[in-house]
């Protein structure tokens, strides 16, 4: 990713807040094979766990915030985790849980984003006229080292498979729907479901569990224009009368890489 300065974001409970806001990431591998595409992606939701790592220093035992660590699932039929459970037989035949060689790549975006004229430009624009068209946007990548959880069979890939979907359904049905918690609607719970059926529906997905080892994002919300021409983007967004132009309006008046602001 092309950092700037004025665009980089590095702080990482911002960047870990950014992906619980928007748990839908892509996933790209790249890996050799005589059977499947080296290049492959998915979109696939994520849970983001902030561990801690402990450190031995000279006085004793500390601990130190880890990058994070996400986990996942994907479908067994997709030609991404073939490709997948491929790399890892080969390099580890006779083990599960296999590390995947290299880094996988995971992109996350806003869905806020909007393009901006040079027209909105009320300072550079009369002034010289060295001004050009742009996109504003946010988006966080994460590289990591992905382990994968594909032998049906395997009691550790059982338990994964489980907690990774009991997460999500958490995730999803109070963090994003809001149900529980004095809400009129209660959360679905896996427990739900007939026990035959998630039994089956654990046998035909590949759990994935990534430790990370970059993060950076990029929050492009004319940080780097003069401040009249931010103000000229703001009224310029407002004027198109639409939610998308609104909320980016909102995003370049605030600016969106304060830890608290709801991305």
């Amino acid at each position: 990713m092309h950092l700037r300065p004025d665009h980089a974001v590095r702080d990482l409970p911002t960047l870990h807040a950014f992906i619980r806001a928007h748990p839908l990431g892509v996933i790209t591998t790249s890996l050799p094979s005589d059977n499947f595409p080296t290049l492959q992606c998915s979109h696939i939701p994520w849970v983001l766990d902030s561990e801690q790592k402990a450190q031995n220093g000279s006085n004793g035992n500390s601990e130190t915030p880890s990058l994070g660590v996400l986990r996942g699932h994907i479908a067994r039929a997709n030609p991404q985790s073939k490709a997948m459970i491929e790399a890892v037989a080969q390099s580890q035949p006779d083990t599960t849980g296999h590390v995947l060689p290299g880094e996988v790549l995971i992109v996350f975006t806003s869905p806020i984003d909007h393009y901006i004229t040079p027209n909105f430009y009320t300072e550079s624009k009369p002034a010289t006229g060295k001004v050009a068209p742009t996109w504003n946007y946010a988006a966080v990548q994460v590289y990591g080292r992905a382990t994968i959880y594909h032998d049906s069979k395997d009691e550790a890939t059982g338990e994964y498979l489980h907690r990774q979907l009991s997460d999500l359904t958490v995730l999803g049905e109070q963090g994003v729907m809001g149900y529980g918690d004095g809400a009129k609607t209660a959360p679905w719970k896996i427990a739900d479901a007939p026990k035959e059926y998630i039994a089956t529906l654990k046998k035909n997905i590949v759990g994935m569990r990534i430790e990370i080892t970059r993060i950076e994002g990029r929050f492009k919300v004319s940080q780097e224009r003069p401040v009249n021409d931010r103000g000229g983007v703001i009224e310029g967004l407002e004027k198109m009368e639409t939610g998308r132009a609104r909320d980016m309006a909102e995003y370049v008046r605030s600016g969106v890489m304060s830890p608290n602001r709801e991305f």
